[in-house]
């Protein structure tokens, strides 16, 4: 038997243990057919096959479907049968507030998130980040402000970490980081979140807070925090990524110095370092361009392979696309923004189905654009370029919460369900 056959034996084989769960563990109602005629795995095999934006309208059919369509069970199997989908979740600050959404593409639709757990001590949260792990959404660290520190007005950092459970569609906590942090590096691999560096700068001012080195583990099966190595240097606001076994850590600031004696400025860092999870050991990164080239890092995002083909890593900046070459450690100009946008500051890259969604953080430049503003309020376009085509297609959407001209994202990231 080839190998090919051996793996389709083994997801049939793993398919239908999935499957023998179908009638013990949720269709424990009184309509226990789901639909008439056909095997209740069978049908299962069906709801699981259709896209996930109609789900929660089959859900009233009856008590059996609304049984299966919530359940853990079905989402494992789209995983185990290809028909997962992705879809881009966004975050505004202080999401205890101002709830999540989160946008599929395919259908070109939005839905609301619950809003996190409350504090009420504590508000302003900013700088956090949010990754996506199987069918679980983590909300992790961040910046804000405690009425019950003195100074008030002083930014902390934060060390908690909440996920988001879409089988249950609810929000709850998790173990506390180790190290209070916000603008970190973070990263998913397996069963375990990476998050590196970070400091206590709040989004309401550009200088200021502290940075650490410090990194850690969490174990999302054990609810645990593990500390790792710390960097070899303090730094803060860098972006972290997987390459194989490899977690890489790029750019970011570290200390800060005086224009004048008076005007505090970043100094920010061109080079990164790299942690091998096996040895738990950090290796340098050298410095990854040439002075005056930039400034600093621009927004990143890594298109993950497929076929047997290598990850590439892409970044956003001044409106343009630029690829890393990881042999020659430069990064080198892959294409131009079709449209440049308002706030690129703001501007974030995902990475989706192949393609990098260029999300705005502001209004499209063009006078026919502003022109029509006010009448075209709340609507934003998502410029997807394809690498393997080199092409670029513009996807416009008006999100369910109102919008202003500028887009406060606090943070963003893809979820596969």
């Amino acid at each position: 038997m080839g190998d090919m056959e051996k793996s389709r034996v083994h997801t049939h084989s793993q398919g239908a243990n999935t499957l023998s769960d179908c009638n013990s563990s949720v269709i424990k109602t009184k309509e226990s057919t789901l639909i008439p005629g056909l095997p209740n795995d069978v049908a299962c095999l069906c709801l699981a096959f259709l896209p996930l934006w109609q789900h929660r309208r089959l859900k009233s059919v009856c008590r059996a479907w609304n049984a299966a369509l919530s359940s853990k069970f079905l989402l494992d199997l789209r995983q185990e049968w290809g028909k997962s989908e992705g879809f881009l979740c966004f975050f505004k600050d202080d999401p205890s507030l101002t709830p999540g959404e989160v946008f599929d593409p395919r259908a070109e639709l939005w839905s609301l998130l619950p809003p996190m757990p409350c504090n009420p001590y504590t508000y302003g949260l900013t700088n956090f980040e949010c990754v996506s792990a199987g069918n679980g959404l983590f909300v992790i660290g961040g910046s804000v402000f405690d009425a019950r520190s003195f100074p008030i007005d002083r930014p902390l950092p934060s060390a908690r970490v909440f996920r988001f459970d879409a089988v249950r569609y609810l929000w709850e906590r998790v173990s506390d980081m180790v190290v209070a942090r916000g603008s970190f590096a973070c990263g998913v691999r397996q069963e375990s979140l990476y998050v590196v560096g970070g400091g206590s700068r709040h989004g309401q001012f550009a200088v200021g807070g502290s940075r650490i080195s410090s990194a850690e583990r969490y174990d999302m099966r054990e609810d645990r925090w593990h500390p790792l190595e710390g960097l070899r240097k303090i730094r803060a606001g860098c972006t972290g990524f997987f390459l194989g076994d490899e977690f890489w850590v790029m750019g970011g600031y570290g200390h800060s110095r005086t224009i004048s004696g008076i005007l505090p400025v970043d100094e920010y860092y061109a080079d990164g370092e790299v942690l091998n999870i096996k040895t738990g050991r950090w290796r340098e990164l050298k410095t990854m361009w040439e002075e005056g080239d930039r400034r600093q890092l621009g927004r990143v995002a890594v298109l993950r392979a497929s076929n047997g083909e290598e990850s590439s890593i892409f970044m956003l900046e001044n409106s343009s696309i630029f690829r890393y070459d990881v042999n020659h450690n430069r990064w080198y100009k892959e294409s131009q923004l079709p449209r440049t946008v308002l706030a690129e500051a703001a501007c974030r890259l995902v990475a989706l189905d192949g393609e990098l969604y260029v999300i705005p953080g502001g209004a499209l430049l063009r006078p026919t654009d502003l022109r029509h503003l006010r009448r075209k309020r709340g609507l934003i376009v998502f410029q997807i370029y394809n690498p393997k085509r080199g092409s670029w297609r513009l996807l416009p959407t008006k999100p369910p919460l109102s919008h202003p001209t500028s887009i406060p994202w606090g943070a963003m990231c893809t979820m596969r369900l």
